[in-house]
């Protein structure tokens, strides 16, 4: 079936190609890297040839380094012939790359970290303070088959441990995990044998609407890997946190829904990529903060 594109999707892809043709956000990077389709291989506009062009300049090689070095998976369109090894993807709509580039900077300065949060004592973790992609004993804790960070296991987008609370952020930009009308038939599998028992003592509220579309598949994945780093002490509590841009609005309004499924709904919320980061210093990261609008806001 033919994925529906979203009124969001649709204007961010068209920005993204203005931005390629009037701009040089993209260090010249003209886009269209041919995609194979049905009709052969054709150009995609929102696509860049050189996928490095698509972080900001100053931090390229840091990411890739950070991604090798704790073998971390990028995302991949699983296309053949389109994806470059250990490379972040060149797709301009990519919500990794979105997490990436509003995150990645701030990484190793801690007080930013803890004023995004509003908490201090921010601890390290991958010699920073923000992980990406991010696992944690999930065999022993999900029953899950591999902890292979980013890929074929349960991974959160970015976690960040402040006082001994884990915060665990998924990452969303022009998604329409929404328009699922029910889950694949592996995914009912593999939450009665791995999360079904989970959830027993969990903050969710066992239902079917947990495997009707991938959005909440996901978060009860995160929320009950969260769940048992407290059960294994370690950390003393958590908090989910759902980053999606208000203009995605079905999506924005289906990731608010989720708290129906949630006892104490004070250990989730959603929240605006630009709100997330209100409280940066204006002046050091001026740079960023203008890329950033830029590009996505």
């Amino acid at each position: 079936m033919k994925r529906i594109k979203s009124e969001y999707e649709i204007l961010q892809s068209n920005k993204a190609k203005d931005l390629i043709k009037q701009s040089n956000l993209f260090n010249g990077d003209i886009g269209g890297k041919l995609f194979p389709t049905d009709n052969g291989l054709i150009p995609k506009a929102d696509y860049l040839l050189n996928s490095r062009n698509n972080l900001q300049n100053f931090m390229v090689q840091d990411v890739i380094d950070y991604f090798v070095k704790n073998e971390i998976a990028f995302w991949k369109t699983g296309i053949l012939g389109v994806d470059e090894h250990n490379m972040p993807t060149g797709h301009t709509l990519s919500s990794q790359i979105s997490c990436l580039n509003h995150l990645f900077p701030l990484r190793k300065d801690k007080k930013s970290v803890e004023d995004i949060f509003g908490v201090s004592n921010a601890e390290n973790i991958d010699d920073g303070y923000i992980a990406f992609e991010y696992t944690n004993n999930n065999i022993s804790y999900l029953k899950e088959s591999c902890e292979t960070r980013g890929t074929k296991c349960t991974s959160i987008d970015v976690f960040v441990k402040i006082n001994n609370i884990g915060i665990g952020i998924e990452w969303k930009y022009t998604e329409t995990d929404y328009d699922i009308a029910k889950a694949q038939a592996y995914w009912k599998q593999q939450y009665i044998d791995r999360y079904k028992p989970l959830l027993k003592n969990s903050n969710i509220i066992e239902n079917d609407v947990l495997i009707s579309c991938q959005m909440y598949y996901e978060l009860m994945r995160q929320t009950l890997l969260l769940e048992q780093m407290t059960v294994h002490n370690d950390i003393v509590d958590y908090k989910n946190i759902v980053v999606c841009p208000k203009n995605n609005k079905e999506l924005f309004e289906c990731c608010q829904n989720w708290k129906v499924n949630l006892k104490n709904k004070e250990k989730f919320e959603v929240i605006d990529p630009k709100d997330l980061l209100k409280n940066l210093d204006d002046i050091k990261y001026k740079d960023l903060k203008y890329y950033l609008e830029t590009r996505y806001w």
